[in-house]
């Protein structure tokens, strides 16, 4: 966090606590204005060490601020819950101020409160900082984590994650299973098994994941290989170099984008209204697909056999069925249904 760059009078200390825990003692950390720095050993405890610096121009409001600084530790067999506490002694007025900093995405530049904890790493896990970053290694355990206004850094998730960011940049090696709550942000993920996504506005970058599951809102996914996608979107693109299986996806005003398809894919369901679709198959693949669209643009690779077209009574929907590669039998593994927008399906 940043100093005040013309503070004269500066102060630092430091805390540090030790508790016993049993495997099933979830730890709880809660901070503002620095850093949680998560490192993890062999050991039936957990180790908080806890470094205040504060800066001001007159030392009155630096023993005022110091005061405002405090922490709480709660233990007991179930949980161990350490708390950031500031401002605690300001008045109605000097809260309301600081409360309204934080609005305008502001910490109190002027306190850095970092925390590093020394503990096992196949507890319960939860962890909340506002103003500042978050590092954490392999955690075997399950994990929940708030990130706002910060960074978040971190390796191999084995248990169950719940991830919130807010307008916060996070970098993941691996999640086995997550969901994850994310607003204003960046994500950059290089694997998962299966994550849940609910997200507004955010960027993400997905190297492979197997099952993916979203629900977004103005937001740019860029996928280079997946098993399964299953995605509601408004407003967000969806790029996707390379699909191995399915997808099934219903897009308002965005785009879907899948470079490279498998052969042997399960089936591709799309619904889309004003979004354009750009879908490349293999030209040896055998598929059956059907396309009804309305105030849309179709281009299909001249491989690809039309066998029947169809127009609505009102003449603004069409309904084109046919196949590429030899004809196969049942229901067709590419199927849309798109209002507006441009459609292209190629082989390449």
């Amino acid at each position: 966090m940043p100093f005040w760059a013309d503070a004269q009078y500066s102060e630092t200390k430091e805390i540090r606590r030790g508790f016993s825990v049993l495997p099933a003692t979830q730890v709880e950390i809660a901070n503002k204005y620095g850093k949680i720095d998560i490192k993890t050993w062999q050991k039936d405890s957990v180790v908080f060490e806890i470094k205040i610096r504060v800066e001001e121009k007159k030392q009155s409001k630096l023993d005022e601020l110091l005061r405002d600084i405090d922490f709480d530790f709660t233990a007991s067999d179930h949980y161990l819950i350490v708390s950031t506490k500031v401002q605690q002694n300001k008045s109605a007025l000097g809260k309301e101020i600081l409360k309204f900093k934080e609005t305008l995405l502001n910490s109190d530049g002027n306190i850095q409160i970092d925390y590093t904890v020394w503990m096992p790493n196949t507890n319960r896990l939860k962890v909340e900082n506002k103003f500042g970053d978050v590092f954490i290694g392999d955690y075997k355990g399950d994990v929940w984590l708030n990130v706002s206004n910060g960074n978040l850094k971190a390796y191999d998730f084995f248990g169950d994650l719940d991830l919130t960011l807010n307008f916060a940049d996070a970098t993941i090696n691996s999640i086995q299973k997550g969901r994850l709550d994310c607003n204003f942000s960046k994500l950059y993920l290089k694997k998962a098994e299966s994550v849940r996504i609910q997200s507004k506005s955010t960027e993400f970058e997905l190297e492979e994941v197997k099952d993916i599951n979203a629900q977004s809102r103005r937001d740019k996914f860029r996928i280079q290989l997946a098993d399964l996608i299953d995605a509601q979107g408004s407003f967000s693109t969806f790029r996707v170099r390379e699909l191995s299986d399915r997808i099934n996806i219903r897009a308002d005003y965005g785009g879907v984008e899948v470079e490279k398809i498998a052969p042997d894919f399960g089936n591709i369901i799309i619904q889309s209204k004003s979004t354009d679709i750009d879908l490349y198959f293999e030209r040896e693949t055998s598929f059956n697909f059907e396309i009804n669209h309305t105030k849309s643009t179709l281009n299909l690779s001249s491989e690809m056999q039309v066998d029947d077209e169809k127009w609505s009574d009102d003449g603004k929907t069409s309904q084109v069925v046919g196949h590429n590669g030899e004809k196969a039998k049942g229901a067709a593994r590419l199927s849309i249904t798109a209002d507006s927008g441009e459609i292209n399906i190629r082989t390449q």
